[in-house]
């Protein structure tokens, strides 16, 4: 009797966080069951522990919200199971990163280290050449004054040019 009073309390445990699963991702029970390919009234009893959820709905749950196997089954853990795009999501908010930001650093991360290389020498040779760019413009009048001051108009009247 107390191996049963054990196992029955395990699997309220279970059903109270697959309850929270579904709250964290903001859906009803009708659309939760419709994801697993249940009926919301399974979803209802497993939440009020009338039922026990099969271990096809827990790999379910597990594999369609990114939940932890063993969050789920022993509370040990986190909830969700840390993904490249969740962890780009998170640079994402912290960063403020626009969204051609965050394509540039995503794609940038799916490179492999030869890749990583080549877009790092390039990234160099741009910075680089930026920082030439400004001697290159050295001498360069900053107003249109400046320019005519310095480049009088020519006179296309004026015989004395060559043409």
């Amino acid at each position: 009797m107390c191996i049963l009073y054990s196992i029955q309390k395990e699997g309220d445990i279970v059903n109270s966080r697959i309850k929270e699963v579904r709250e964290a991702k903001g859906l009803s029970q009708a659309d939760f069951a419709e994801m697993l390919n249940l009926k919301r009234n399974s979803i209802s009893l497993i939440e009020v522990g009338k039922r026990n959820p099969s271990d096809r709905t827990i790999i379910d749950i597990c594999n369609t919200f990114n939940i932890s196997e063993e969050w789920l089954r022993t509370g040990k853990g986190e909830m969700f199971i840390k993904t490249p795009s969740s962890t780009m999501e998170q640079l994402k908010k912290e960063f403020n990163l626009d969204d051609f930001s965050y394509n540039l650093v995503y794609q940038y991360l799916k490179l492999n280290a030869d890749q990583r290389q080549t877009v790092r020498d390039f990234f160099y040779d741009v910075v680089e050449a930026g920082m030439m760019e400004e001697d290159l413009f050295d001498g360069v009048p900053n107003t249109p004054e400046e320019l005519e001051k310095r480049f009088p108009p020519v006179d296309p009247d004026d015989k004395n040019v060559a043409g």
